[in-house]
């Protein structure tokens, strides 16, 4: 493949990087949707009922906010694998692409001729892209894999109990976010080294290992120490005061006599069962129960003047709105409100290291089904011919709905 890129552009460095995003949900998407704010032109295929994330939750139009943080910069291109030549036409399209993402069940993309051997044939430079829930082998392939059930697998609920010992699921999709950031730095890699002729790669991706790969300290600590570790540094925890909540941690021995003092409880400090984080996670109980019997006797505020005064490292357990509030954020352009089309404006965090988009920039939009894919083609380098037959076998076809 003849390569025609422009010279980099420092803030879009992937400009003219050609990217066809055959995954749904949340993990390959939102790792299209980096290499997309990163300048690269993405093709969301979709069915033509959409991506299924557009329908979790509360719909806006033909989108949800699951579906909205996934797909920002990418024209959407209807395909309807049920019909006769559109797993053709995708081979077709993917032979003049940089990157192919797909999360269908392990075996699926083989029998329907998009696997990586039949594209990286057509392309030997592919960077090919497969997530799953388990892997591509061994005796859990075929489950079907989401976030929740990754996170009771993988031991991270079981990190995450109440105070009754039950476990938790952490609030949003964090198995899924971790399996797209993983993906984006495999991806990244596998470009960086066939800039040096490595020629294409197999990124293989799984929520099973993403997660593992996130919890490595703990697993890590599991294998040294057991099952029932010591808490690295207690008394770290997330205490009631008389109005809230105040989460407090400790990363230096020195931080435990200033929590004290904070809190009028020299004593503590003084105590020899309260010496080392070791000793402390020992007698961890009694000692939080004391701490916390202080902190509930007044307000946060009042509590965050005195960690502050004494250097105690803690802050106020804040809720989204909070936060999308917060001067500190505000000041350093954390956060936006986007306009987005038949929806009003959308509150978007800031993605680190991502220059700013600018108005009227194609990262910065979002598509309906089936909006803008047949004329991001064009850029691929297909003409009226070949896009015409692409229409005739169902591929492209308008939106499903307006928003």
């Amino acid at each position: 493949m003849t390569d025609t890129r422009p010279a980099v552009d420092p803030a879009r460095p992937y400009a003219g990087l050609r990217v066809l995003d055959a995954s749904q949900g949340l993990a390959g998407p939102y790792c299209a949707m980096l290499l997309a704010q990163h300048g690269a032109t993405v093709v969301k295929v979709e069915p033509p009922e959409g991506d299924w994330s557009r329908g979790i939750g509360t719909r806006h139009g033909d989108a949800t906010a699951l579906s909205l943080a996934a797909n920002r910069g990418k024209p959407s291109l209807v395909v309807d694998m049920k019909r006769p030549g559109a797993a053709a036409a995708l081979r077709r399209i993917a032979a003049r692409c940089d990157v192919f993402l797909e999360s269908f069940r392990p075996g699926v993309a083989d029998r329907l001729g998009l696997g990586h051997g039949a594209l990286s044939a057509d392309n030997p430079g592919l960077v090919y892209v497969s997530i799953s829930g388990y892997g591509a082998s061994g005796p859990y392939a075929q489950r079907p894999g989401t976030d929740t059930v990754l996170q009771a697998f993988s031991g991270m609920m079981a990190l995450n109990r109440d105070g009754d010992g039950r476990p938790n699921r952490v609030g949003f999709l964090v198995v899924d976010t971790l399996t797209a950031l993983y993906a984006f730095q495999a991806v990244s890699a596998a470009l960086y080294a066939r800039l040096s002729g490595a020629g294409g790669r197999h990124v293989e991706m799984s929520l099973m290992q993403s997660a593992a790969a996130f919890l490595a300290p703990k697993i890590v600590e599991h294998g040294l120490e057991g099952e029932d570790a010591r808490p690295l540094n207690a008394p770290a925890g997330v205490y009631r005061t008389r109005d809230g909540w105040v989460a407090v941690t400790l990363s230096r021995e020195a931080h435990f006599p200033a929590l004290c003092r904070a809190i009028g409880r020299d004593d503590l400090a003084a105590d020899p069962r309260h010496a080392t984080f070791e000793t402390r996670a020992d007698h961890q109980v009694p000692l939080k129960a004391a701490i916390a019997e202080v902190l509930a006797t007044r307000e946060t505020a009042h509590w965050l003047e005195r960690f502050t005064a004494n250097e105690v490292m803690a802050n106020p357990v804040s809720t989204l709105g909070d936060w999308v509030a917060d001067p500190q954020v505000r000041a350093v352009g954390a956060v936006s409100r986007v306009a987005v089309p038949g929806l009003g404006e959308l509150t978007w965090p800031a993605i680190p290291g991502v220059s700013p988009v600018e108005p009227g920039e194609a990262r910065g939009a979002w598509s309906r089904v089936g909006e803008g894919g047949l004329e991001a083609l064009r850029g691929f380098g297909f003409d009226d011919a070949e896009l015409a037959g692409f229409r005739a076998a169902g591929i492209g076809a308008g939106p499903r709905s307006t928003p």
